[in-house]
């Protein structure tokens, strides 16, 4: 780094981003399913993570982070594309939860291996305590956007 070319944390993370989920969205698991994206493939993941544990919309916007409107978005295109659906439940009328198809739960195998490869792609290199540290940091950026957000 230098004066004439100063490095900016937050560029830096967004174009690392950027790279991550175009890795994504041109695995194999994402080609073979028409119409799926880098978040719907998370979002499979995180479904498949709590199989057996009712998840509801509100727990898909806090754990990525997403504001109503655009959950609502990702979710209604994953209902069109076949990856989820939503079921009402007995003890409220207001709450459906969210349940991956038979489509959705034939292409675990490739989701998870598409991220294993991605996963082994980003941290290669990295050994065990730069990726811990890794991490720390990324959850204190994280903690402080949410203070000041």
């Amino acid at each position: 780094m230098d004066d004439a070319h100063p490095l900016y944390v937050g560029f830096e993370i967004k174009q690392t981003f950027r790279l991550i989920k175009r890795t994504i969205d041109r695995s194999a698991a994402v080609q073979c399913a028409s119409q799926m994206t880098g978040t719907h493939v998370w979002i499979l993941k995180y479904l498949q993570e709590n199989d057996g544990k009712e998840i509801f919309q509100k727990d898909i916007e806090k754990r990525f982070g997403i504001n109503r409107s655009s959950a609502t978005g990702i979710l209604q295109l994953m209902e069109k594309n076949g990856l989820i659906y939503r079921e009402e439940v007995s003890y409220d009328a207001r709450l459906k939860r969210i349940v991956m198809t038979k489509k959705a739960v034939s292409l675990e195998a490739s989701i998870r291996r598409e991220i294993e490869l991605t996963e082994k792609q980003i941290t290669k290199g990295f050994s065990g305590e730069e990726l811990l540290t890794l991490l720390q940091m990324l959850s204190r950026i994280q903690d402080n956007l949410k203070q000041d957000g």
